[in-house]
C-alpha cells in the first residue's frame, strides 16, 4: 500500500472543526475520505455516528467496499455511507409522521414526474400544446434545489417561468395526494423539516458526531442547507471537492458552495491535494494550462504527475465529422493491435448527437462499444409497465402508476371510461383508485369496463396478500403478471422484437429474487425493492466483454481510461452555443467558464494517452460551413502537444479489411 503523502495525511489526521479538502483530479480523494473515517473510528468514534455522503451509488458502494479492510466488516456496516438521495429516503422513512404521510410512500423518477406535469397542463389548460414540458418540470426541479416553494416562485414574464409557476402548486398537491415524493424531494423535504422543526433538528444533529461530503463542488443550495443543519455545534464537517470540476450549474449546482466554504463554516482548515496519481505529465500540463486561463474566482492549485512523462497530447484536425469518426475508429484499431485494452478506451463529447457518427463507424468496423449514460434498463417501457403493477400493489394511491396499467393490457377501460371515473372522483372527493373500486356505482360505465375493473382489482388484492407473506416475491410477481395478462400479451405478439421484451420482465423477476435472497439487512419488502430500483441501486450492467466507452463529458465525471478521444472541439460545440450566443439563451458569461471546466474534466479522464480532435468544416444539406477551433486551445503548452492534420481517410491494412468484412458479415447474419 502506498503511504499517504503529507497533504493527504494532514487531511486524514485533522481533528475537530470544519475541513475543506481541495482534491484535484486523480489526487486520491476517496482514499483520503476512507482513511479519515478509519482514523475517526480508531479514535473511538462509534461508526453509526459518522455520516459520509457522496453523489452516486457507484461512489458510495466503492467507499463501503474500501472501508471493510480498514475498519472491519462489522464497523463498516454500521457507518452511514450513502448518497444525498439515499440519506433522504432513510430520513423520510423514519420521519413519515413529521412529513404527514402514511408509513409507505412512493418515489417518482423523472418520467413519473413528467407524467404528472403533462396531466396537470392538460387538465388545467395551462400553456400551449407546443410547449416543452420537460423545460417546465426542469424549472420546478431547479426551484426545489434552491429551496424555493410554490409561494415564493420567481415573479417574472419569462414564458416557462410563468407556466411553471402555475403548475408548481398543482404538482405538489398531486404528489401529496398520491403519497409520493420526487427525486428533488428526497433532499428538499428533509432540509425543510429540519429547518421548521427544532426538536427534529436537534435529534438528527445528535445522531452524528462527524459528517463527510464528497464532490462538494456539485452541491446545490438545498444540499448545502441540509449539511449545515445536520452539522453539530462543533461543526465537524469535512468536505472534499474541486471547484475546477464544477460542471453541473445547469441543474442547480452552485460552485460558490465550495469557493465560500469558510464563510458557511467559520474557521475552516483548507488542505490542497495536488499530487495526481492518474495521468501522465503531458496530460496534466495541458489540463493545468487550460484551467489557469479561467476568468472567474477559483482556488489556485497545480496538479503534479506522480507517474511522470508520457506521450504528447495529440491535437488532430480532420476534414469533417465523418473523417473524424473514421480517424477515431482507425486509431482504436491500431491501439488494440498494439496490445491496448479496448475496454480502457473512451470517446468523449459535449453533446449526445456527436456520438452518432462514431457509433456508425465503430459498428461498420466491427469494434464493440457501449453508450455510457444512455437509456437505463429500468426506463424501458415493458419494464416500467411491470414495475407500475408492483408500485400499485405497494401504494394504491399511486395514481400515476394506476393510470399506466388500468387498461394495459386492454380490459375494456378506454379513455371515455377513464374520463368518467376521473370526473366522478373529483366530484365526490375520492381518489382514482376509489373510482375503480366503486365502478359499479358510477353511471354510464359499460359492463365490459366494470368486468375489467373487477379483474384488475381482484388481481391486485391477491398480489397484496401474497407479498404480505414476506416470501417468494418473484413468484407473487409472476402470478400477478400472468393474472392481468401482461405475460400473455408480450409472449403471444408475432413481432419478434416485442417477444424479446419478456426477457426484460424476467430480468425484473430475477432482480426481485436476488434482492429477497441477499444476506443480512432488514426484512425484505416490496416497497424497499422498488425504492432500490428507483434509486438505481444494485442495477447490473447488461453488456459484457471489453468495449469502447462512448460518453458525454457530463456523464464521464468520475471515470478514467488509459486512452481518451475528446472530439468535436470547435466553437459552438465546446463551449456550446447556448453559453456564447445571447440570442439562444439568457446565459451568463460565467457559463462559458463552466464549459472550460467541462473541457478540464474531459482532459483529466485520460491516464496514458489523450487525443484532442476537431473537424475543420461542417456539411449540412450540401452547404459547407467552416468551423473555428475551441478557445480552450489557447495557451496550451506546445512542448506537450503533437499536431496532426488529416485530409483523407486513414488507410486500412489488408488484415484489418478482412476483420472489418467479417464483422459486417456477422452483423448481416444477426450476430453481435
Amino acid at each position: 500500500m502506498v503511504a499517504l503523502n503529507p497533504a493527504q495525511r494532514a487531511a486524514v489526521e485533522h481533528g475537530d472543526g470544519p475541513l475543506l479538502v481541495l482534491a484535484g483530479a486523480g489526487s486520491g480523494k476517496t482514499r483520503v475520505i476512507t482513511h479519515r473515517i478509519a482514523k475517526l473510528c480508531e479514535r473511538g468514534v462509534p461508526p453509526e455516528q459518522i455520516l459520509a455522503v457522496s453523489f452516486t451509488n457507484k461512489a458510495a458502494a466503492e467507499m463501503a467496499e474500501r472501508m471493510i479492510p480498514l475498519v472491519g466488516r462489522n464497523r463498516a456496516e454500521r457507518l452511514w455511507l450513502s448518497t444525498f438521495h439515499s440519506f433522504g429516503v432513510r430520513f423520510l422513512s423514519e420521519e413519515t409522521k413529521a412529513l404527514g404521510y402514511p408509513t409507505r410512500f412512493v418515489i417518482f423518477d423523472q418520467g413519473d414526474a413528467m407524467g404528472i406535469v403533462r396531466e396537470i397542463v392538460k387538465r388545467e389548460g395551462i400553456g400551449d400544446r407546443q410547449m416543452d414540458l420537460y423545460a417546465v418540470h426542469s424549472r420546478i426541479s431547479l426551484w426545489k434545489n434552491q429551496g424555493i416553494t410554490p409561494e415564493n416562485a420567481p415573479q417574472n414574464d419569462f414564458e416557462y417561468d410563468v407556466v411553471a409557476r402555475e403548475v408548481y402548486p398543482h404538482y405538489e398537491a398531486s404528489l401529496r395526494n398520491m403519497c409520493a415524493v420526487d427525486f428533488d424531494d428526497l433532499v428538499y423535504l428533509p432540509a425543510k423539516l429540519l429547518e421548521e422543526k427544532p426538536a427534529l433538528r436537534e435529534k438528527w444533529r445528535n445522531r452524528f458526531q462527524y459528517m463527510l461530503v464528497d464532490e462538494f463542488q456539485d452541491t446545490n443550495r438545498i444540499q448545502l442547507d441540509l449539511v449545515q443543519m445536520l452539522a453539530n455545534q462543533r461543526g465537524n464537517v469535512c468536505v472534499v471537492g474541486d471547484d475546477d470540476q464544477s460542471i453541473y450549474g445547469w441543474r442547480g449546482a452552485e460552485v460558490g458552495n465550495i469557493l465560500d466554504f469558510d464563510q458557511h463554516f467559520g474557521g475552516a482548515t483548507i488542505v490542497k491535494l495536488e499530487d495526481n496519481y492518474r495521468s501522465r505529465s503531458p496530460i496534466l500540463e495541458v489540463a493545468n494550462a487550460a484551467i489557469a486561463r479561467s476568468k472567474r474566482k477559483r482556488h489556485d492549485k497545480v496538479l503534479r504527475s506522480f507517474k511522470g512523462p508520457g506521450p504528447k497530447v495529440r491535437l488532430v484536425t480532420l476534414t469533417d465529422q465523418e473523417h473524424e469518426a473514421k480517424f477515431v475508429a482507425h486509431e482504436i484499431r491500431v491501439l488494440r493491435k498494439e496490445g491496448h485494452d479496448i475496454g480502457e478506451m473512451a470517446v468523449l463529447y459535449r453533446s449526445n448527437l456527436q456520438a452518432r457518427p462514431i457509433e456508425e463507424e465503430l459498428r461498420v468496423q466491427g469494434l464493440p462499444y457501449r453508450l455510457y449514460g444512455g437509456t437505463q434498463f429500468f426506463d424501458r417501457k415493458e419494464v416500467k409497465d411491470a414495475v407500475a403493477y408492483l408500485r400499485v400493489v405497494v401504494n394504491p394511491l399511486d395514481e400515476l402508476s394506476l393510470r399506466r396499467i388500468v387498461n394495459y393490457p386492454s380490459r375494456g377501460i378506454g379513455d371515455t371510461t377513464i374520463q368518467r371515473l376521473t370526473r366522478w372522483s373529483l366530484a365526490y372527493g375520492k381518489t382514482f383508485a376509489d373510482s375503480l373500486r366503486m365502478i359499479d356505482q358510477i353511471p354510464d360505465v359499460p359492463d365490459g369496463a366494470k368486468r375489467g375493473a373487477r379483474i384488475l382489482n381482484d388481481a391486485l388484492e391477491r398480489a397484496r396478500a401474497n407479498f404480505a407473506s414476506g416470501s417468494n416475491f418473484a413468484g407473487a410477481a409472476r402470478q400477478l403478471f400472468a393474472e392481468v395478462g401482461l405475460e400473455r400479451l408480450i409472449k403471444e405478439d408475432r413481432n419478434p422484437a416485442i417477444q424479446k421484451r419478456w426477457a426484460n420482465v424476467e430480468y425484473v423477476l430475477r432482480s426481485l429474487e436476488k434482492y429477497e435472497q441477499r444476506p443480512g439487512g432488514e426484512r425484505p419488502s416490496l416497497g424497499q425493492f422498488l425504492t432500490r430500483i428507483t434509486m438505481k441501486i444494485d442495477q447490473e450492467a447488461e453488456e459484457t466483454g471489453a468495449r469502447v466507452t462512448l460518453s458525454s463529458l457530463h456523464a464521464s465525471k468520475g471515470l478514467e481510461f488509459d486512452v481518451v478521444f475528446l472530439i468535436g472541439l470547435n466553437e459552438g460545440q465546446l463551449p456550446h452555443s447556448r453559453t456564447t450566443d445571447p440570442k439562444v439563451t439568457e446565459a451568463a458569461p460565467t457559463d462559458v467558464e463552466e464549459e472550460r471546466r467541462l473541457f478540464y474534466v474531459g482532459v483529466t479522464r485520460a491516464r496514458e494517452q489523450l487525443y484532442l480532435t476537431r473537424p475543420k468544416r461542417n456539411m449540412l444539406r450540401g452547404k459547407v460551413t467552416p468551423l473555428v477551433p475551441t478557445r480552450f486551445f489557447e495557451g496550451l503548452p506546445e512542448e506537450h502537444l503533437e499536431h496532426f492534420e488529416r485530409e483523407l481517410d486513414a488507410p486500412v491494412e489488408a488484415e484489418e479489411a478482412v476483420a472489418i468484412g467479417q464483422a459486417l458479415l456477422a452483423q448481416l447474419r444477426g450476430g453481435k
